[in-house]
C-alpha cells in the first residue's frame, strides 16, 4: 500500500512539473503577439493623427510650414486662399481643384482649407479702383495663393502700372490681415508673346524685392514658342484647356506636396 501511495505521489509531481511548463511555454510564446499588436496601434495611431504630414513640405518655406503646425496642434485648419483670373475656374478639371484634390489626399481637409475666388476678365487697375482686395481682407487668409491678372493687364495697363497696382493691393492685404503668407504667380503663358515674358519675369523680381514667395508653373507647359502650348489653350488663349488644367496644377502640386 505504501509503495502504491509513493508510485501514485510520483505521477501526481511529474503531472504538476509537465503541466507547469506547457502553461510557462505558452505565455512566453504569446507575449511577443501582444507586444506586436501594441506597436501596430501605435503606428496607425500616428498616422490617423496626421503626425505624417512633414514628410510632404519639404518644397514649402518655413512660413507655411509653422502654419501647418499650428492646424495640427490646435485643429483649426490652415485657410489657403486662391485668387486669380478666368485662367483659373472652379469646374472639377480646373487647375484650383486638381491642387485642391491632392491636398485633401495628402494633408486631409483637418489641415488645409481651400477656398477659391476667381474675377473674370479684371485687371489690376479694376481690382484696386472696385476695392476688390477687401474680399480678401475679409476671408482673412492665412495663405494668398495670388495670380495677379498678369494677362489681363498685358497691353492694357503696362508692367510698371501693374506692379504698382500690385503694391497697394498687397498693402491693404498686409495691413489687415495679420501674419499672411503670400505666394504670387504669372497667369498662363500665351503662344509666341514678345512682351508677355519679360512681365512675367518683372512679376517674379518683384516677389522676391517684398519678400513674397513665388511660383513659376510655365516649367510645367511646353515652351510659350512652340505651337505645342495651343493645345493646353482656348483659342482666344484666355482660358484652358484640360491640357491646360492639368500643367498648371502640377507645378502647384509639387511646390505643396514634396514626393
Amino acid at each position: 500500500m505504501k509503495v502504491f501511495v509513493n508510485i501514485l505521489a510520483i505521477i501526481v509531481l511529474i503531472a504538476t512539473i509537465v503541466a507547469g511548463k506547457i502553461y510557462w511555454d505558452s505565455n512566453t510564446s504569446a507575449a511577443p503577439a501582444s507586444q506586436e499588436k501594441s506597436t501596430s496601434d501605435s503606428s496607425e495611431s500616428k498616422a490617423v493623427s496626421g503626425g505624417s504630414w512633414e514628410s510632404y513640405t519639404s518644397n514649402l518655406p518655413d512660413s507655411i510650414v509653422d502654419k501647418l503646425a499650428q492646424a495640427s496642434e490646435t485643429g483649426e485648419p490652415m485657410n489657403l486662399m486662391i485668387v486669380g483670373s478666368q485662367a483659373m475656374s472652379k469646374d472639377e478639371n480646373s487647375w484650383p481643384m486638381l491642387l485642391k484634390e491632392e491636398l485633401d489626399k495628402t494633408y486631409g481637409s483637418s489641415l488645409i482649407d481651400v477656398t477659391v475666388y476667381e474675377y473674370e476678365g479684371m485687371n489690376t487697375l479694376e481690382f484696386v479702383r472696385g476695392n476688390t482686395y477687401e474680399d480678401i481682407v475679409k476671408a482673412d487668409p492665412d495663405v494668398l495663393l495670388f495670380e495677379p491678372f498678369l494677362l489681363n493687364d498685358n497691353g492694357v495697363v503696362g508692367i510698371k502700372n501693374t506692379l504698382d497696382n500690385l503694391s497697394v493691393i498687397m498693402s491693404h492685404i498686409t495691413k489687415e490681415v495679420d501674419d499672411v503668407v503670400t505666394i504670387l504667380q504669372p497667369s498662363q503663358p500665351i503662344y509666341n508673346a514678345t512682351n508677355y515674358p519679360k512681365e512675367a519675369k518683372e512679376l517674379e523680381v518683384f516677389s522676391k524685392e517684398n519678400g513674397y514667395e513665388y511660383v513659376d508653373h510655365w516649367g510645367s507647359w511646353p515652351d510659350y514658342t512652340s505651337e505645342e502650348i495651343l493645345e493646353y489653350l482656348s483659342e482666344d488663349q484666355r482660358t484652358l484647356t484640360d491640357k491646360g488644367h492639368k500643367a498648371w496644377s502640377e507645378a502647384l502640386i509639387n511646390y505643396f506636396v514634396a514626393s
